[in-house]
């Protein structure tokens, strides 16, 4: 199984616990097998918790790009790939399709300003505005269950009485202030659903969801 949001119309997708620890190369080669995947044609993001966002190509597929949190392409048959484990996929995409970026944020990518540099890519390498981009916030940790401390609370602003802090009303708050006006939210939440998803949160450990973008069409097949 994996989810996706089926208005936001490019393949695209967030792998669950039942697909495997994406962060094994074994599990996660088997994974692409069985959904028609193409291995060889995955970017990966060596990913640091930082608001670096890659522009990539064709030549740099089968490789892990050095010291990034997004990755954005405008190559045909290359697949985009991140890792989570309750910070938040964000996917997106110029309104015809023909660039594709995807971004991983948790509250210090989104603090950064990760969002901001993925536009700025779309506009400085592509000449996309942000109106014309289309954004896909895919399953992460729900206000409900991400109980945060001082700093992270003065870095939002957050109430002195409010302890939780919601990442995707913040990311799509960015979005919508840089001129974004196509945002979906997956209501999906990795700590909460613990049956279907991994959360660090919840459960410290290596294992972790694969996320992934491409312009091109693939045959998939639920598992």
């Amino acid at each position: 199984m994996f989810v996706s949001e089926k208005n936001f119309c490019t393949f695209h997708l967030t792998t669950t616990k039942r697909c495997g620890n994406m962060k094994d190369a074994g599990e996660r080669n088997l994974f692409c097998k069985n959904n028609s995947i193409d291995y060889q044609k995955i970017i990966f993001a060596n990913q640091v918790h930082g608001t670096v966002v890659s522009k990539v190509s064709a030549d740099d597929c089968g490789s892990f790009i050095e010291s990034c949190d997004g990755l954005i392409t405008k190559d045909k048959n290359v697949i985009l790939c991140i890792f989570t484990a309750d910070c938040m996929p964000v996917f997106m995409a110029s309104r015809d399709y023909s660039v594709v970026a995807l971004i991983h944020a948790g509250w210090r990518g989104l603090a950064g300003g990760i969002i901001d540099n993925a536009l700025m890519r779309f506009k400085d390498d592509f000449g996309i505005t942000p109106r014309d981009v289309f954004s896909y916030i895919g399953p992460h940790i729900s206000q409900c269950c991400y109980e945060v401390g001082k700093e992270v609370k003065e870095i939002f602003n957050l109430p002195a009485n409010d302890k939780n802090l919601s990442l995707s009303k913040e990311a799509s708050g960015q979005l919508q202030n840089l001129g974004v006006k196509r945002i979906y939210i997956s209501g999906r939440c990795t700590c909460h659903e613990s049956e279907v998803f991994y959360s660090y949160r919840r459960e410290p450990s290596q294992n972790r969801m694969m996320s992934l973008i491409s312009t091109q069409n693939v045959n998939r097949k639920k598992i």
